[in-house]
């Protein structure tokens, strides 16, 4: 406005934006230049204000007439050795001109310098493919750092935003990569129906390559380290490789997502084998690396599923949106009542436990990795009374820690033919008190070797570490609780051979 009533549309802005996350967009106010002037934003949906438009963080400023910014970095984590990974660098104009061209350069201890000529208008985004491609011919482990240096020839006015890092392995061989799918549900949700046949169609479609777990949410068969960890906020819901996170549910969805992922390399193979004495479980977990690591940051991790689950209480009852057939067919649901009756529901692949926690096992990925070498670890797991064994599966998750995601996973169903005659790894008599504790807690059990001593809020994060060394006979170590909030934590310990958990109430 020019401070009277004469208001100039400057930009729709539902026509730059999806509506659905924050997008950033600049507008010229260059035919202005001089002026006192308003800028106000206009918000109608047409459908009597029932959505609604967030604005924030608005700056106005003067453009330097050279400067972009690095929005992103396309780059596989992963490559075979001899192939050629082209560089995408995702550039915004942050200046007030035109950008006819950029330097840009990528460096793995030696400068890549490239000039590409581009067309990006003021406020403008570009994709730049770097002419030189990432291409190693041996296994190599490197931090790429990808820079713009130069803008339509000049050095950039602001340098700052202009570089970021990657991290890059090449392979001797693809790992096999799993897609993990954890899906939210609950007996409680009407149109969690729609999760159960989407799963099904998943296990039915990708039997070699996806896994599945059923988190459930306010029923039953809640396990509730597990359902905090997931942090979905609608059901049913789903966290994909926990790289896609908090998103939609449908078996259409469910292939976008899967297609999306599984063409990640992985860099790595997983395996486990499983044995079973009276109630207790042992999982020797093995990961073997198709790459050198000087310094890894992965952790190990196994999660516990059962199928065939049922319950005769009304908690085990299924709401069923679908009922009738109002809302279209879904996989049989719509012949079926709502709520349908306990003993008509079977429940598959529902979550019973996060053995080393939600994030992983400290210490079951060494730092150091060599191309080839099994990293074996073993987990130790007492299947509850009233759980079915012969129905359970270990599936195991090789997480980055960098990032929170699961590179990929392995699902090893137990097939009952472990027996008592096999090895399992001898029991260290854990035991914890009191319980529950207020500010000390005693950690007594049979050692022999070196122990770390851990304590795990139950989102599987670490609260507490000590690290034993040289310990023989019984033990006990003392943990001071006091500054933690109440609540229920996980105690393990664990050595090269494996871990051993106990759950503890904090008051």
């Amino acid at each position: 406005s020019d401070g009277g009533t004469n208001w100039v549309l400057l930009q729709d802005l539902a026509a730059v934006t999806d509506g659905a996350a924050w997008d950033e967009v600049s507008i010229s106010l260059e035919a202005y230049a001089g002026q006192e002037v308003q800028i106000a934003f206009f918000y109608d949906d047409g459908a009597g204000w029932n959505f609604g438009y967030c604005v924030d963080d608005v700056e106005v400023k003067s453009l330097d007439p050279n400067d972009v910014s690095i929005k992103g970095v396309g780059l596989s984590r992963y490559s075979l050795v001899s192939i050629n990974n082209v560089l995408e660098i995702d550039i915004a104009n942050e200046g007030g001109e035109a950008v006819t061209s950029v330097e840009v350069n990528w460096n793995d201890g030696v400068d890549h310098f490239e000039t590409v000529d581009i067309d990006v208008p003021a406020g403008g985004e570009a994709t730049v493919f770097h002419p030189i491609a990432i291409n190693y011919s041996e296994i190599v482990e490197k931090t790429i750092e990808v820079s713009v240096s130069k803008v339509n020839g000049n050095d950039d006015a602001n340098p700052e935003d202009n570089a970021v890092t990657r991290q890059f392995n090449t392979l001797s061989q693809e790992g096999k990569k799993k897609v993990l799918i954890e899906e939210g549900t609950g007996t409680w949700c009407p149109w969690c129906t729609r999760g159960v046949v989407a799963m099904d169609y998943m296990y039915d479609t990708y039997p070699e390559t996806f896994v599945g777990i059923a988190v459930h949410n306010g029923d039953p068969m809640t396990l509730a380290a597990y359902d905090n960890a997931v942090a979905l906020t609608g059901y049913p819901g789903c966290n994909v490789d926990r790289a896609i996170l908090n998103a939609s549910v449908s078996q259409g969805l469910f292939d976008e997502y899967y297609n999306e992922r599984i063409a990640i390399i992985s860099p790595a193979d997983l395996d486990a084998e499983i044995a079973v004495s009276g109630s207790e479980m042992s999982i020797d977990a093995t990961a073997v690396f198709y790459t050198n690591f000087e310094s890894a940051n992965y952790r190990m991790g196994v999660i516990i599923s059962e199928s065939g689950v049922t319950g005769t209480t009304s908690g085990y009852n299924q709401a069923n949106a679908y009922a009738g057939g109002g809302n279209g067919p879904m996989g049989g649901y719509e012949n079926l009542p709502n709520p349908v009756p306990a003993a008509d529901m079977v429940y598959d692949h529902v979550g019973r436990a996060l053995v080393g926690g939600y994030d992983g096992q400290v210490g079951s990925i060494p730092a150091s990795i060599e191309n080839g070498v099994v990293n074996e670890y073993f987990f130790n797991y007492t299947v509850p009374a009233g759980y079915d064994v012969n129905n359970m599966s270990v599936v195991l998750v090789l997480i980055d820690q960098a990032t929170g995601e699961v590179v990929t996973a392995e699902e090893i169903k137990y097939d009952g033919a472990s027996s008592a005659n096999e090895e399992v790894l001898e029991d260290i008599s854990l035991s914890v008190y009191p319980n529950p504790v207020v500010t000390e807690l005693n950690v007594s059990f049979e050692a022999e070797g070196d122990y770390n001593v851990s304590l795990f809020n139950m989102a599987g994060q670490v609260v507490l570490n000590q690290m034993h060394k040289n310990l023989s006979g019984a033990q006990t170590i003392t943990l001071p609780v006091d500054g933690l909030t109440a609540g229920q934590y996980m105690v393990t310990v664990s050595n090269t051979k494996g871990s051993f958990t106990k759950i503890v109430t904090v008051k």
